[in-house]
């Protein structure tokens, strides 16, 4: 989208604090109480919260870089910059049988604040190894999902109780960047209008009365428990700005000189070692209490002591590649590669869940979309100006303020497991975007576009994640498969989903002054057949970046983590991040991960006599 000339913005590689280190030569002890393996969404949470009791020392080793003077980091609208920069892992999947063999990225976040740092709403794509276009979407939305949601995480892993869900009160109209509630992550609606905004409102409230039992319903806010509906939605910003995990939390904690907190960036874990004892005693649990660290490939190895706990925070694709690495996990797997089988640990890397997402372009009659601002660099140098000198206009948004949650048709669901949580859960999501998304071509010199984003977030489709092979280490990229539309249900609910984006723009605010014109590429405002529909699925689908599951909680004795988030079958160590969800969140996930990891940094002071 935006030229990449705002990347440019690092304005210092500097260390901001005494507790912030970039060498592990400099790190000032080896043992800590507490390792906290990852600084991202949740990682930040836990490190923070357990360094609140000042006689409990905590260690958190980050592969990435400060985010303090990364520009597109902070701007809200320049989130789209992030993919395929310093900042991104720069992962990918193996080529996607269902989707015409594609290879799609997997961006996240390699900087402090992790994935909340950037994000990730969607892909770009490769096509024999090639990059056809590097691009994505940093949409920052918020749900919390819905009740039913909760309490279906409550049954299988006790992790939570059954849920009383609290209405969060809609800012008022003359005030659309109100907060909701004062925790240290910033919410808030909409900083700046869109023109797509009462389109979306008002056709949503047209089908409503139109039709019985509407599946379009107009909702004041999809965030009360209840998730279905069309309305504006919350993002993660403040003032302006990005609310990230390492905003809200850790840049707090360090700036308040806690003397009991160190972070060391730039910095990969290779593998999680055994203690002595355990490893000298084939009786006993396996315990891990050391962290071995590398800063390249053939660099030397580190190696910190953990008194209590290491608590891994990689996310959905860099724990269960750790745990892969130590020598936990599928034992045939493991031997192949020549990894020493410390537990035999089927689950580790499988039930790995995405949403896939589909972008529809449609050409449309306006000159409001942002894309002559994505054609005028000079434009853009004013925008930036703006924000930076009082946090205000376009660049203070996320690139969309609306979008609907809705159900399947009721009889699309007959003689099948419905894969929602609940009747409160959403299983599809339109997202609407003022402006042209480049995916797969750039934006045309000329012309105004919109862009509609359908969302299954209840897919019933699980890949895996494995190693690609055991040398390298964490510097070794795994081996990705998302396995999209891998189930036949997930080609009919998005099947579903193109041909409820037809009905919602044949509604006045969309027709009138023949706003809509058609889809980009065609002659028609319908992508066309049933069998048009599904050849330009496979062609164009990704996925929303919300990986999860890989080392999934749950009472059985196959499941990765028990309730309490510790691994299962070892001693010493603890997992939270998305790996542990048994099902993908239908919502966008950030706001359930700082949850998980709330709640877990309560279990864990719970455990260490600590509250």
């Amino acid at each position: 989208m935006l030229r990449a000339c705002f990347l440019t913005t690092v304005l210092s590689g500097v260390a901001q604090s005494a507790s912030l280190y970039t060498d592990p030569n400099d790190v000032p002890t080896k043992e800590y109480d507490f390792i906290v393996v990852g600084a991202g969404t949740a990682g930040n949470v836990i490190a923070t919260r357990l360094t609140e009791d000042p006689t409990k020392r905590v260690l958190v080793i980050e592969a990435g870089i400060d985010d303090t003077d990364v520009l597109p980091i902070h701007v809200p609208f320049l989130g789209l910059n992030n993919e395929g920069s310093i900042v991104d892992w720069n992962f990918t999947t193996v080529p996607q049988k269902e989707l015409n063999n594609r290879t799609l990225s997997v961006p996240r976040g390699f900087v402090l604040g992790g994935s909340s740092s950037i994000s990730k709403s969607h892909s770009s794509w490769k096509r024999n190894g090639r990059n056809e276009l590097d691009y994505s979407k940093d949409l920052m939305i918020w749900t919390r999902g819905s009740r039913d949601l909760w309490d279906h995480y409550a049954k299988v892993s006790t992790l939570v109780p059954s849920t009383s869900y609290p209405d969060i009160p809609p800012p008022p109209p003359n005030n659309p960047t109100l907060s909701n509630g004062n925790g240290p992550v910033q919410v808030t609606r909409a900083n700046f209008p869109n023109e797509l905004d009462d389109k979306v409102i008002n056709g949503s409230m047209i089908l409503q009365q139109e039709i019985p039992h509407s599946r379009f319903k107009y909702t004041v806010d999809m965030n009360t428990g209840n998730s279905i509906g069309f309305g504006y939605t919350q993002e993660t910003t403040g003032h302006g700005e990005r609310s990230s995990s390492a905003t809200a939390y850790l840049h707090p904690a360090l700036n308040s000189n806690r003397s009991n907190l160190d972070v060391l960036i730039q910095t990969r874990a290779m593998r999680l070692l055994q203690s002595k004892n355990s490893a000298s005693n084939s009786s006993s649990v396996p315990h891990f209490n050391r962290v071995e660290v590398a800063q390249s490939v053939d660099g030397p190895r580190f190696k910190f002591r953990a008194r209590k706990e290491i608590i891994l925070s990689s996310g959905a694709i860099g724990t269960p590649q750790l745990l892969l690495l130590s020598g936990v996990g599928p034992k045939h797997e493991l031997k192949q590669l020549g990894i020493d089988v410390v537990v035999d640990k089927p689950a580790v890397g499988k039930n790995l869940r995405d949403h896939p997402l589909l972008s529809t372009i449609y050409n449309v009659n306006s000159n409001q979309t942002f894309d002559d601002i994505t054609r005028n660099p000079a434009l853009q140098q004013q925008l930036l100006e703006q924000w930076q000198n009082n946090r205000t206009g376009l660049f203070a948004n996320t690139p969309a303020s609306v979008l609907g949650f809705m159900r399947l048709p009721k009889d699309q669901l007959n003689g099948v497991k419905d894969p929602a949580s609940g009747p409160h859960a959403p299983h599809l999501e339109m997202v609407f975007v003022d402006g042209f998304l480049p995916l797969f071509q750039p934006l045309p010199e000329t012309g105004h576009f919109i862009a509609v984003l359908n969302s299954i977030v209840a897919p019933k489709s699980a890949g895996s994640l494995t190693l690609a092979s055991a040398s390298g280490g964490t510097f070794t990229h795994p081996l990705i498969d998302y396995n999209i539309y891998g189930n036949s249900f997930d080609i009919q609910a998005m099947l579903q989903a193109i041909n409820d984006t037809e009905t919602f723009l044949s509604t006045p605010p969309w027709t009138q002054d023949d706003f809509i014109i058609s889809v980009f590429g065609r002659n028609s405002t319908s992508i066309g057949t049933e069998a048009e529909k599904i050849a330009f699925m496979r062609d164009n689908t990704i996925t929303l970046f919300h990986p999860v599951g890989t080392a999934r909680m749950g009472s059985k004795q196959g499941d990765v983590t028990n309730s309490r988030l510790l691994v299962r079958g070892v001693k010493g160590v603890r997992i939270v991040d998305a790996s542990v969800f048994p099902t993908i969140p239908e919502c966008h996930p950030q706001a359930v991960v700082y949850t998980l990891a709330e709640r877990a940094a309560d279990i864990i002071q719970e455990d260490h006599g600590m509250l």
